[in-house]
């Protein structure tokens, strides 16, 4: 057998195994689509993705995301419609997130936050059992419940699954550099957040959010690497689903689509891919999922240019950053 024989049966072995793990994990979500609760379906793979990003960590980190997962995201519907509350709200998770890079936690703190910034500015879609539409109150509480379900899903698919794969606690992040990061992050979100909630309240206005989230990172090169590929994976993703939505009309299938993207998107995540592979992944992902709701081609297009917004946003920040700061040194 060859070198590069043998490299393509390891991966293939190494992706037939991550599918054993990830297939199970989205299951819930395509299971909800067919359930009075399919608008909140999203919600699930709120639940999920930290879990899942935690457990490699520690499974005390994984655990902890569970009631975190629930709660940011029910008070996420309890403030859309309010900017002062929306905006507030932000910025306490701009610093959140920003001082769990700290302990090296940044990345799992971005995927509890993803959802909830865009639920404040592009809303949600209510959950209605037949002629009763609980209240914005019913609402968060169901989010919130069905966001920790979709973590305790994700724990009990790891303890099952992972039991090997725990690595030790990520590399912390030095104090200088958590300074600048958290401090770059409120700014951005909090500017975002009054700005998108003001005069852009219930559309995807919520992707520039998303976007500052996913791409500003404590350090000026990955930044960098991150502006460049989440603009290619985003344009590449919409294009794709805005396409499959051309060719397909059934909505659950879909849905059925759009949850195997994120399977795809999740096994990229695990195998550490390139971050422009998983952005088009997920790009693809949401807007499928959310295909009963919106027009695709349309939403598409408002997101590659929400995202662009995002991403001009932070490349300016951190150009402006370094030319003033200058590099963090020990």
């Amino acid at each position: 057998m060859t070198a590069q024989t043998q490299r393509r049966s390891s991966l293939a072995a190494q992706v037939g195994g991550i599918l054993l793990i990830v297939l199970p994990l989205f299951a819930p979500e395509l299971l909800i689509s067919f359930t009075p609760l399919h608008a909140g379906a999203s919600m699930v793979i709120a639940g999920i993705l930290p879990v899942i990003i935690a457990w490699p960590f520690a499974p005390r980190y994984a655990l902890a995301c569970i009631p975190l997962a629930g709660m940011v995201n029910a008070v996420a519907v309890l403030v859309h419609g309010d900017r002062a509350a929306t905006t507030v709200y932000v910025v306490v998770l701009a610093v959140a997130l920003g001082l769990s890079a700290r302990a090296g936690l940044h990345v799992v703190g971005m995927f509890v936050a993803l959802q909830p910034v865009i639920t404040v500015v592009s809303g949600y879609h209510t959950v209605a059992f037949g002629d009763h539409v609980p209240g914005t109150v019913g609402q968060a509480v169901l989010f919130g419940a069905i966001a920790v379900g979709g973590g305790l899903w994700a724990v009990a698919i790891a303890a099952l699954l992972l039991r090997d794969e725990v690595v030790g606690p990520p590399e912390p992040v030095p104090w200088p550099i958590v300074v600048f990061y958290t401090a770059a992050l409120t700014v951005l979100l909090g500017v975002a957040a009054f700005v998108a909630s003001t005069w852009f309240l219930g559309t995807t206005a919520g992707w520039v959010l998303l976007t500052i989230v996913l791409v500003l990172r404590p350090t000026y090169d990955e930044s960098r690497r991150m502006v460049a590929e989440r603009a290619a994976g985003t344009v590449v993703g919409a294009i794709a689903s805005a396409f499959i939505a051309l060719l397909v009309s059934n909505t659950t299938l879909l849905v059925g689509l759009g949850t195997l993207a994120m399977v795809v998107a999740a096994v990229l995540q695990l195998l550490h891919a390139r971050y422009v592979y998983f952005a088009a992944f997920v790009t693809a992902a949401v807007a499928l999922v959310n295909a009963e709701h919106v027009d695709v081609w349309q939403t598409d297009v408002e997101r590659v240019v929400w995202t662009a917004v995002g991403v001009l946003a932070v490349a300016t920040v951190v150009a402006a950053a370094e030319a003033s700061l200058g590099r963090y040194s020990d």
